[in-house]
């Protein structure tokens, strides 16, 4: 078999399948064009999806005429100054975006260069180029693809929906504008306009501003703040500055999650792996957190050039970003100790005004079987614990409380169902799940101490002989010496067995044979990562889930209010080892809305 050059629409069909996977990677590149022109509005137009049509108009410098039907030829491009790759200024720079699209569609433009008196249009049908025609256009370019891939037929047949597609499309368009507030965008879907984001106008405050007119207030309201740098090299530093969410705001996906390098949208596994490490047990498994992050570095740390589509890119120093990331993001979860997101209290307001609780008690003259509607409160058991402290001498004689405006959790009033604490602050009520408060302060204790190489031992006068399943005990086997490091001196013990010499001081007079069992079991069923301080972290999460208050006791007034102010100064005590809230904050505004006394 001869070896042969491909014919040239071939060769262009063939790069438009790496470049162009769907109609949103033909907007991506349309949009990334119109930002490199220093466009400041921005319209994009689709039908069908984008597959019938596709239009992107800016106000930007525009194209000369002679450049125009040399834009459309392969590896042409104004963007790679001194052909240079090594320090690549603008989101393009390969000139394979519109010769490609241009291979697998028909396409229009019409364009004015900013200090041109006359626009021009020029027409590209399967690689035939029309005659350069004056066109009315007064500014910058508009750019008009119609029937994408009718020249591949097999792309076009595994496209998804119009639906399907037009949310790709207005993902792009989403992360365009979050790495570009100075730019507008308007977005009109088969003649409906579904999205338009003007341009922010306060300069100190642009990506903050675009961050809350995409993610909405509810997130920024409540986003921690990075900023935070590290220094590369030759006084040159790698810094990010952006909005991450408390980890109880987390979603089933990672559709909530903006990443950008040097103003570029990526995704890359390595950068979301550090994230999520800097997550690490603050999330519940199989969710994601919710962030907007933008990194900046010197464009020679930066290699863009590793994929099609310039969504990943590579590092001279990746260690040193994922540092930077992990490092920057740890430390400003660490610092919000117990604090959970509003969402969640909204969340148990709507299941009160849904009929779910107040109104399963109802007026007696509108039902006579006022007993049977009642049934959700008869066997619930509240335990009050505040003590009047002296009387007032107000009209009303209300009891005076102890003081806890100083308190953000406030004062405990009672005990709920043996398992959540109800307190009381200046604000209104927090009900707290006492196992996953605990449960948190513990894994805290010990992660400190294991940091600080501080663990106490505690020699066991009658050691410990456990008998465990073929399973749990291989993996208890298997990691000896990383129990070692958490406090815990253990032997294999003959057939089927370990012996246990030391524990952590911390368990104190915990039933270290069942912790065991149960530990062997857990990890037995989840598996361990890959990751040593992610097994550890495990590791450590399990100890002190099955240490830790239980459901179901009862606590006293002290241990109650010991519990809320530990939670108070703990990092991390706004969610359980397993990423559950381990708090409900509900207003006395919004407990009056739900009596309609406001």
């Amino acid at each position: 078999m001869d070896i042969r050059r491909l014919p040239e629409n071939l060769i262009n069909e063939i790069a438009a399948g790496e470049v162009i996977e769907r109609p949103s990677s033909a907007l991506k590149e349309l949009i990334e064009n119109s930002i490199d022109a220093n466009a400041t509005q921005i319209d994009i137009i689709i039908e069908n999806g984008g597959k019938h049509l596709m239009s992107v108009s800016d106000n930007g410098i525009g194209i000369k005429k002679n450049d125009i039907r040399l834009a459309f030829e392969r590896h042409a491009t104004s963007k790679l100054l001194n052909n240079n790759l090594q320090k690549i200024q603008f989101l393009g720079f390969r000139g394979e975006a519109l010769p490609s699209i241009a291979a697998v569609s028909e396409i229009y433009i019409q364009t004015k260069f900013f200090s041109s008196n006359q626009a021009w249009s020029l027409q590209v049908k399967n690689g035939s180029f029309s005659e350069e025609l004056p066109s009315p256009r007064q500014a910058g370019t508009v750019l008009t693809i119609k029937n994408l891939f009718h020249t591949t037929p097999a792309r076009l047949k595994f496209l998804k929906s119009a639906q399907v597609e037009k949310s790709y499309c207005h993902k792009i368009i989403l992360k365009q504008a979050m790495a570009n507030p100075l730019v507008g965008f308007k977005f009109i879907v088969d003649n409906s306009e579904i999205l338009n984001i003007p341009p922010e106008t306060k300069t100190n405050n642009l990506y903050f501003d675009r961050v809350t007119t995409i993610m909405g207030n509810s997130f920024t309201d409540e986003a921690l703040k990075i900023k935070s740098s590290k220094l590369i090299k030759n006084q040159n530093f790698a810094k990010i500055f952006g909005y991450i969410g408390l980890p109880t705001l987390n979603k089933s996906n990672y559709n909530q999650q903006y990443l950008f390098i040097n103003g570029r949208s990526i995704q890359d596994r390595k950068l979301s792996g550090a994230i999520r490490a800097a997550y690490r047990d603050s999330l519940p498994k199989g969710r994601f957190p919710v962030f907007s992050l933008f990194i900046d570095v010197p464009n020679d740390f930066l290699d863009v050039n590793v994929h099609p589509g310039k969504t990943e890119v590579r590092f001279q120093d990746d260690a040193l970003i994922r540092s930077l990331l992990v490092g920057s993001i740890s430390r400003e979860l660490n610092s919000v100790f117990f604090k959970t997101t509003s969402e969640i209290s909204r969340e148990a307001l709507n299941r009160f005004s849904k009929n779910e609780i107040f109104n399963t008690i109802t007026d007696k003259t509108i039902n006579d079987n006022q007993d049977t509607k009642q049934t959700y409160f008869r066997d619930i058991e509240v335990k009050p614990f505040k003590k009047a402290l002296k009387q007032d001498n107000i009209e009303n004689n209300s009891i005076l409380t102890i003081k806890n405006d100083s308190f953000p959790l406030g004062a405990a009033l009672g005990q709920f169902s043996k398992n959540y604490i109800i307190s009381q602050n200046s604000n209104g009520i927090v009900i707290i799940d006492q196992h996953a408060a605990h449960e948190r302060l513990t894994l805290e204790k010990m992660k400190f101490a294991r940091q600080n190489k501080s663990i106490q031992r505690q020699i066991l006068l009658l050691p410990e002989v456990i008998n465990l399943e073929p399973v749990s005990l291989e993996i208890i086997k298997e990691n000896i010496d990383l129990l070692a490091e958490i406090g815990f001196i253990i032997e294999s013990f003959g057939e089927g067995a370990v012996i246990v010499r030391e524990i952590p001081a911390l368990l104190g007079d915990a039933d270290i044979k069942q912790i065991i069992i149960d530990l062997g079991d857990d990890l037995s069923e989840t598996g361990l990562p890959s990751s040593y301080l992610a097994k550890i972290d495990l590791i450590l999460g399990n100890i002190a889930c099955h240490r830790s208050v239980r459901s179901g006791r009862d606590l006293n007034e002290s241990e109650m209010n010991q519990l809320l102010r530990e939670m108070e100064k703990t990092p991390n005590s706004g969610q359980c080892n397993h990423g559950r809230p381990t708090s409900v904050s509900i207003s006395l505004r919004d407990i009056e809305k739900l009596f309609k006394r406001t």
